[in-house]
């Protein structure tokens, strides 16, 4: 691969040589993964100063802009499009640390909430800052580029049934 050509666009050249279909969508979908092995990275480096991992961060974030910064489980698992275990491991840890309590839902018994604790509204806080310092893992971009961004992901994101 040459240097100076994007990755995105050498790809989708190859795959039109290939004679494979869509090319196209094809490079869209590339361009989104590697945007989002991107961002990730960014976050990634960024949230270790806070002894905090993504899955982490993206529960404290759902909790705290949620309704009295509580939840049951299988939401932030649906909000997170994360599996039930992942999330169940996630909030242990979160619990130990004191950044979390967990505890029946008051209208369901059978349906364990999660809700989020001073000590982690200001771990989350923390964070923020951090990762506000490098655009939450899109520093270089502009709030303009960021607004025309989201609004197309959005766009997208309907069109594939993510509502």
């Amino acid at each position: 691969m040459e240097s100076d050509v994007d990755p995105i666009e050498w790809s989708r050249r190859r795959w039109q040589q290939g004679r494979q279909p869509d090319a196209e969508r094809f490079a869209a979908m590339a361009a989104i993964l590697r945007t989002h092995q991107t961002v990730c990275a960014g976050l990634d480096r960024a949230l270790k100063d806070y002894d905090i991992s993504r899955t982490a961060y993206l529960i404290l974030s759902t909790l705290y802009v949620s309704r009295q910064s509580s939840l049951r489980l299988g939401q932030i698992s649906k909000h997170l499009m994360v599996h039930p275990t992942t999330i169940t491991l996630a909030i242990d840890q979160l619990e130990k640390r004191g950044l979390v309590t967990r505890g029946p839902d008051p209208s369901d018994r059978r349906t364990i909430m999660a809700t989020l604790t001073k000590k982690g509204t200001q771990a989350l806080e923390d964070a923020n800052r951090g990762l506000a310092d490098v655009g939450y893992g899109l520093d270089g971009v502009t709030e303009s580029l960021a607004i025309t961004l989201t609004e197309i992901l959005r766009q997208v994101r309907e069109r594939l049934g993510d509502s």
